[in-house]
This record gives C-alpha cells, sequence and structure tokens, in this order.
C-alpha cells in the first residue's frame, strides 16, 4: 500500500502540469476534407439517439478516426495478436504509433490520460466482454503490459480534451487510406464522457481495436463497428454488409475506397485468424483479402480471448480485480 502511494505521489506531482495542460486543438473535419493525420467522424442526425444494450448515450457523441497514409502492409495476418487493455492512465509521447513505447500519432506534444476511475467489478466486467466479443480469432486479451512483444494497447480513461478533440468524442482510432492493420497501434475510449457501464465501454473500445485491423463503420446495428441503435449486446456479425455510418457508402476514409462492402467476422478471420490459430474456414472471404500465412505467434499465457470457454472467461474476470492492487 505504501509502495502504491508513493508512486501515485511521484506520478502525480511529476506529470501534473501534462493533466492540466491545455492541449492544442485539434477539430474533426468532414469526410472527404480531412488532411494527413487530422480526423474525421460523422455527427449524429438531428433527434436522434444512440444506446448501448438499453444504456442512453448523449446525442451528441461521436467515434472518430484519425486519417493516416496508405500503409501498404499487405493482407497478412497482424503481427499485433495481443490486446492490452490499459485502464491505469499512460503519459503519451507524439510520433509513428508504437504501443510498446507509448507513442501514438493522435496527440501532438506529450500528454497524460488519466485513469478510468471505477470500480473492481465494472472493470473486469468490461474486461471480460471485450475478451468474449473477440473470442471467435486468434488473440489475447491482457491487462498486463505486453512489453515489446506487438500488441494494440486499448486507453480507457480520460476526456477527449486530453488530447486536443472535442468533447463529444467518445472513441479515436487512427485509419489508413488504404484500411490497411496498424502494427503497434494506441486506440482510446475516453470514459470521462461515457456511461460507466461495462457493456457500453467494452463495445466502444472493441470498435476502435477494430479500426486499427482495418475495419471501417459499417450499417448494421448488431455489429460493433456502427453507428446504429441496438437494444441488445453486439457481437461481430458474419455478413456482408454496406459500410457507412447513417447512409450508406464504400468502405473507407476520407473519400478514398479500399472495398465495397465488409463482413466483419471474414475480415477479422483474415487479420486475426480463427479461434485456436487454424486454418480459415473454406468459403470464408472478403473482396479485398487474400488467405494469408500465419506468422509466429507469441503469447502471454494464461486465459486468451481465443478460449472462449464460460470458465476461462470466469477467470479473465477474477484475474483482472487484481487491477486495483497496484
Amino acid at each position: 500500500m505504501e509502495r502504491s502511494f508513493g508512486l501515485a505521489f511521484t506520478t502525480l506531482t511529476i506529470f501534473a502540469p501534462l493533466a492540466h495542460a491545455s492541449h492544442p486543438h485539434q477539430a474533426i473535419q468532414p469526410e472527404g476534407t480531412a488532411r494527413a493525420l487530422e480526423f474525421v467522424a460523422t455527427p449524429r442526425p438531428s433527434g436522434a439517439s444512440r444506446s448501448v444494450a438499453g444504456t442512453s448515450l448523449r446525442s451528441d457523441l461521436m467515434f472518430a478516426r484519425q486519417v493516416l497514409p496508405a500503409a501498404a502492409t499487405g493482407t497478412g495476418r497482424a503481427l499485433s495478436r495481443i490486446i492490452y487493455l490499459n485502464p491505469n492512465g499512460v503519459i503519451l509521447y507524439p510520433g509513428k504509433n508504437d504501443s510498446s513505447r507509448d507513442v501514438s500519432s493522435v496527440i501532438a506534444e506529450p500528454t497524460l490520460i488519466e485513469a478510468w476511475d471505477t470500480d473492481e467489478l465494472t472493470w473486469a466486467l468490461t474486461a471480460q466482454c471485450v475478451a468474449e466479443i473477440y473470442a471467435p480469432f486468434d488473440v489475447v486479451v491482457t491487462d498486463e503490459d505486453p512489453g515489446d512483444t506487438p500488441h494494440i494497447e486499448a486507453v480507457l480513461g480520460g476526456s477527449p480534451s486530453d488530447v486536443g478533440l472535442p468533447d463529444n468524442v467518445a472513441g479515436v482510432s487512427p485509419f489508413t487510406s488504404d484500411c490497411a492493420i496498424i502494427e503497434s497501434s494506441m486506440v482510446f475510449a475516453f470514459t470521462d464522457v461515457l456511461p460507466d457501464d461495462p457493456r457500453t465501454i467494452c463495445e466502444v473500445i472493441s470498435q476502435e481495436i477494430a479500426h486499427s485491423f482495418g475495419l471501417d463503420h459499417e450499417r448494421l446495428p448488431s455489429d460493433p463497428m456502427t453507428y446504429l441503435d441496438y437494444d441488445g449486446d453486439r457481437t461481430f456479425q458474419d455478413q456482408s454488409v454496406a459500410c457507412g455510418e447513417f447512409s450508406d457508402r464504400k468502405c473507407g476514409i476520407n473519400g478514398t475506397s479500399c472495398r465495397q462492402r465488409q463482413n466483419s467476422v471474414s475480415l477479422l478471420r483474415q487479420r486475426l485468424g480463427p479461434r485456436g490459430g487454424g486454418a480459415i474456414p473454406s468459403g470464408d472471404s472478403t473482396s479485398d483479402d487474400s488467405d494469408p500465412a500465419e506468422p509466429d505467434r507469441g503469447l502471454l499465457g494464461g486465459c486468451t480471448a481465443a478460449d472462449g470457454s464460460s470458465g476461462c472467461a470466469m477467470a479473465l474476470a477474477l484475474l483482472l480485480l487484481r487491477r486495483r492492487r497496484r
């Protein structure tokens, strides 16, 4: 307890200026008008609402994407097949995305994202939900920092103003103009502007994570990649649908196009592999990705999203309760 307090006191003392600094304003641009490293999002039509599993969200909330140049990373499976859920706060540095060193393209200067101030049960249920949503795919979900092992870092905490974005941005991820995998990406769900509800936070951060695997918003209410209202628990759907927020469009960002339609399950199987790391099921394909070879897998051990069993999910939830011990 004394050690934890000392660490917290030192962190707050040294980095308090970052927490209270006025960060450079980063405006949201209309689709088709943004330059590289700027942000796009689609406002909700007047009078439209959005709810997650019966929990109403602010009607003005948006989910932003940062425009990155084409990555030309090919169509093979991602190296970053560990999803690191970080609700503990983080000091970020600007630059090309590198989750191992907390470097993010989203920020313009060193920035402190404060921890998500929630109770242990809410956190454990949120983490278990993310593991269940990604259970069909060959990924590890953990709350332990993987260090130099390639991973996606999902930051849960703070406010959009911490990174200079408007206060109605609930989440953000970088996104390339060719819908490529962004290795070692850092994505964000801003818990200060979201309800303190496990399913809500889970579905928001699941969407942001998937953006860094190249998935666009889509017009299917039951899928986490949607903007549309849905009174139930969203999961990735094995169905080819149009991309878009409130109207159909081709899949891409800022006026670019990388595919005509999107099948979330098929695309994630291509880029992550199916649960257990086996071959992609016969006939499982997307319009833009070929069947890739699988690179070596770096596992952290213990329960993962790929385990899929209810017993392992419960063990994962209990394991994640340890977060508050530090």
